[in-house]
């Protein structure tokens, strides 16, 4: 079965809160993420900070805590990663804690675009861009040796943007009018963003 990493060690700081615990539908908003993730994905192996209190979502869930505070997110990659790999996951989709567009259909639909890449040596990943061509990595599917090489690779060079992980030739990338659900790239980073977010989905209700 396919794997799953969630980053929920993020500071939040523009939010103002720990996102984790946002309430979506009566419940934390990793909950939700955890919820749906799980209809696919087993191991599920969250990030987050060193001491940091999470809601409690699944007795079956794996954690790792970034040994360094405001490391970045490859340092908590890094470990998700090689937790999987150490288990003998081959693939993983990659989901921040504050996902509240997530859907089954793009979590499947993702996979699916990664067996595009399979007769591809050395495939590491493939990832949704926006109408502006940026890249989401949290919202992609990985193949996990070959992204932890590539996060070792990062880290040993002392590069931590997230970003610069999803470029070359070895990553597919899809444009949001091919998703399933484009909602699953909307932001979340600020209480206007996330007001925006709930008014969208009550009107699709």
């Amino acid at each position: 079965m396919d794997g799953a990493i969630v980053l929920a060690g993020g500071g939040s700081r523009r939010m103002g809160r720990d996102k984790s615990w946002l309430e979506l539908d009566g419940r934390p908003l990793l909950a939700h993420v955890i919820e749906l993730l799980g209809r696919r994905c087993a191991p599920i192996v969250v990030s987050a900070r060193a001491g940091q209190e999470l809601p409690v979502v699944a007795a079956s869930l794996l954690r790792v805590d970034d040994p360094v505070d405001d490391a970045g997110p490859l340092i908590g990659l890094r470990a998700a990663l090689g937790l999987l790999d150490a288990r003998g996951v081959a693939r993983a989709y990659l989901s921040s804690c504050d996902a509240a567009g997530l859907s089954e259909a793009h979590v499947n639909f993702m996979f699916d675009s990664l067996d595009r890449l399979a007769d591809l040596d050395g495939a590491v990943a493939a990832v949704p861009c926006d109408a502006d061509g940026r890249r989401h990595p949290l919202a992609a599917a990985l193949a996990v040796p070959a992204m932890l090489a590539r996060v070792e690779a990062r880290i040993a060079a002392n590069d931590h943007r997230l970003q610069a992980l999803f470029g070359g030739a070895e990553v597919l990338a899809i444009a949001s009018a091919e998703l399933p659900d484009p909602e699953v790239l909307a932001a979340c980073n600020t209480p206007q963003e996330w007001q925006a977010l709930l008014t969208r989905r009550a009107a699709r209700r």
